[in-house]
């Protein structure tokens, strides 16, 4: 009797099964109802005017993503003509020195950030250092060497690149270490003779970063000579040893 038994179970327990799969199938499929929409009005005169459309927006103010382009693009044409030379008093060279070290740890070594910035978007620094620009009443000074990979390995932000980040140097032991001043000037072979360069120009291939159209104090008087080293020889106190494969 109780093979009978065992089977019959077995057979109540598969079709009990069965059922629980068809009912779980049935109550799945989503059963779409009818969308009420409501049917169009035909606007007559003395209504409000429609809204325009979104294609509209766009042929009447170009499409948003070009918005920013085209007011870089408008920046960038703005720039000083290299005719416009001008003097630089000895007052006003002193006084970009002076600005210059307040951006540097030391003299000679790289400025940092005085602005927010996203340490993982770093291309976005050559939109206005890659050849200078001005925006409003501050001058994003072109760079002054090759572009390199990553340019918060050496430039690091003043107060943080996001709100409530710790201040420059908060996480750093104090000491004692002072920074030699810049140069002012550069020796003359005789009075007359075109000033040497007073600084090492290792990262300084660019002298129209800190010597060009956009240069306040430190402005040469003939920016549209391009060729400085043409004239103006390497100190020879520092470094400027030519490569190996330069040399003859």
């Amino acid at each position: 009797m109780s093979a009978p038994l065992d089977a019959r179970v077995l057979h109540i327990g598969a079709a009990v099964a069965m059922a629980v799969a068809v009912a779980g199938l049935v109550t799945s499929v989503r059963t779409e109802l009818p969308v009420r929409r409501p049917s169009p009005v035909e606007a007559t005169a003395g209504e409000l005017p429609r809204a325009p459309t979104w294609a509209d927006e766009q042929r009447r103010h170009h499409d948003n993503r070009l918005r920013h382009a085209g007011n870089l693009r408008a920046m960038a044409s703005a720039r000083p003509d290299l005719r416009d030379a001008g003097v630089v008093t000895d007052a006003q060279r002193a006084e970009a020195l002076e600005r210059r070290a307040r951006n540097r740890a030391y003299d000679g070594a790289p400025p940092t950030i005085p602005h927010p910035i996203a340490q993982r978007d770093w291309p976005n620094c050559m939109t206005c250092h890659g050849e200078g620009m001005r925006i409003a009443a501050q001058t994003a000074p072109a760079i002054c060497h090759t572009t390199m990979q990553s340019c918060v390995q050496c430039h690091v932000v003043s107060n943080g690149p996001v709100p409530g980040a710790p201040p420059a140097g908060a996480l750093t032991e104090t000491n004692t270490f002072a920074g030699l001043d810049a140069p002012a000037h550069g020796e003359r072979a005789w009075p007359g003779a075109p000033p040497t360069v007073p600084h090492p120009t290792l990262m300084r291939a660019r002298c129209e970063s800190c010597h060009g159209a956009y240069a306040l104090g430190l402005r040469t008087s003939h920016p549209w000579r391009q060729s400085c080293t043409q004239c103006h020889g390497p100190s020879a106190a520092f470094d400027q040893r030519p490569p190996l494969a330069e040399s003859p």
